[in-house]
């Protein structure tokens, strides 16, 4: 190839590249300019989804043994995943789920980011006052160390307008009583966002998403926060998340050896999308599934004991 070609082919090349580039940007930039960021709007509340960029910026180092630069400091880098997994300001009005209201930080940021979200959100300090042995089942019926909710602004309107629940977000009873009667009613918009913002321990995030990924409404997210190495919330990423990518290349074909480990989630998810301890799980085009059984919506024994995996086995009761 002469000279000439060669750098008429890398100047095609670079201009391609470009292109591509550019097409990429827009293909991925979820909003319009109408839409705010949620770094900016998040900024405005307490809340630890963007603090580390100001932590890390400032060396305000809590861990400074950690390797990765961004583990070094308290607060997350949540604002790119949202910036690009949320609806439009300008998308049709949808139901918006957090669980763990907490302070009422997040929900508030949540609130003024997606401007066209009926906004819900479940906290478990806001149960009635009672002993730490007030337990149904293994699950919180009263809560023993103070409401953290009720001091937030929003916490009495929302509770008049049925928005903020009570309750113990990994109990299905609860959650279904919640699903049933406040959020799937006749005039409802769909269910497109569900953010785990709760305890931190693998088994009640597993539970979340169980329970509320098929009933997201087709192209739907379900994010789950916090998943980081500590000892209640790292079980969900080294054994609940692996086997969940396994079923998302899942083909199904006799003559691969493989197998579906979660077949209640499998034939619904498009996609996984993880950025530094949160991940986006993503709905496909099939259509919501509301009436799962407590049986279809509970997780089974080996989402986090994946040896316990058997053929054919699909609940753990």
């Amino acid at each position: 190839m002469t000279p000439m070609r060669l750098l008429l082919l890398a100047a095609a090349t670079t201009q391609a590249q470009s292109a591509a580039r550019n097409d990429t940007r827009r293909r991925l930039a979820p909003f319009s300019d109408q839409s705010p960021r949620f770094y900016d709007v998040a900024a405005k509340t307490n809340t630890d989804k963007i603090q580390g960029h100001a932590n890390l910026a400032a060396r305000n180092y809590r861990y400074a043994g950690a390797a990765n630069p961004k583990c070094k400091v308290f607060g997350h880098f949540y604002d790119t995943i949202y910036d690009r997994w949320m609806p439009k300001a300008h998308a049709p009005r949808f139901q918006f789920l957090e669980i763990g209201y907490f302070k009422g930080d997040g929900f508030k940021a949540f609130s003024e980011f997606l401007p066209n979200a009926e906004a819900h959100s479940m906290e478990v300090s806001c149960l009635p006052a009672g002993k730490t042995d007030n337990k149904v089942d293994g699950y919180w019926t009263k809560w023993p160390w103070g409401n953290f909710a009720i001091t937030h602004p929003m916490y009495h309107s929302l509770r008049a307008a049925k928005r903020l629940h009570c309750g113990d977000a990994s109990w299905f009873d609860f959650l279904e009583e919640t699903w049933t009667t406040h959020m799937r009613r006749p005039d409802a918009p769909p269910l497109k966002v569900v953010v785990d913002d709760g305890s931190h321990i693998a088994a009640q995030m597993v539970a979340t998403v169980f329970f509320w990924f098929p009933r997201l409404a087709p192209r739907g997210v379900l994010v789950v926060e916090d998943i980081q190495p500590s000892n209640e919330a790292n079980p969900f990423r080294a054994k609940f998340l692996p086997q969940m990518l396994h079923d998302l290349h899942y083909c199904g074909n006799p003559d691969f050896k493989e197998v579906e480990r979660f077949p209640t989630l499998r034939p619904l998810l498009n996609s996984i999308h993880c950025e530094l301890h949160v991940c986006v799980f993503e709905r496909n085009d099939e259509p919501a599934v509301p009436d799962l059984s407590r049986e279809l919506s509970t997780q089974p024994k080996h989402a986090l004991n994946p040896a316990a995996y058997r053929p054919g086995h699909v609940f753990g009761g």
